[in-house]
């Protein structure tokens, strides 16, 4: 992740009381941010010392590539039950999105340098939750506006991301 974008989101640090990273940081293990309170391994983090998932209170975060998230949430709803968690942060499509399924809340922030929309900018997400109140804002990598209209693109580029998928599948099968 380019510094500058990230230096900008953490100093937001002292208004936040977790700060989560999804994945993909390509940092090795021992010069991560201190500012980030949990990091998971993503597909392009090479360093063993991430782990794969975290749990922290009612929640579950994981870059979502060893759950097969551009085909659906089965696996991670299996792993969210399995750990007793409502709420999922995953990366891995670098498309934000918010979703529930089978009473857990899954929430992708995007990605701040690398996005899969037309919209043509990085996200991050600010998520809210305690006992009475849940929310969750998408917000611009560089000018920190409120972008929560990217949603409805993000959900119509994960079917598309699902259909390629089950072709590709399809055709692997029939090569067999």
């Amino acid at each position: 992740m380019e510094n500058g974008i990230l230096e900008d989101i953490l100093a937001y640090r002292k208004e936040c009381d977790l700060i989560v990273h999804c994945g993909d940081t390509s940092l090795p293990y021992k010069t991560r941010y201190k500012k980030i309170d949990y990091i998971v391994k993503g597909n392009h983090d090479y360093d063993e010392s991430y782990p794969t998932f975290i749990t922290h209170d009612d929640y579950l975060i994981t870059h979502g590539h060893l759950y097969n998230v551009y085909k659906n949430y089965d696996e991670l709803i299996r792993l969210c039950k399995e750990n007793n968690v409502h709420y999922c942060f995953h990366g891995h499509t670098h498309v934000p999105t918010l979703q529930i399924h089978e009473g857990i809340t899954f929430i992708n922030p995007g990605s701040t340098m690398i996005n899969r929309g037309s919209y043509g900018y990085g996200t991050y997400a600010i998520v809210e939750i305690d006992k009475n109140h849940f929310s969750c804002h998408f917000y611009h990598h560089t000018t920190h506006e409120c972008v929560d209209y990217v949603l409805e693109e993000g959900l119509t580029l994960l079917e598309e991301f699902k259909k390629l998928v089950a072709q590709i599948e399809k055709e692997k099968t029939l090569r067999q």
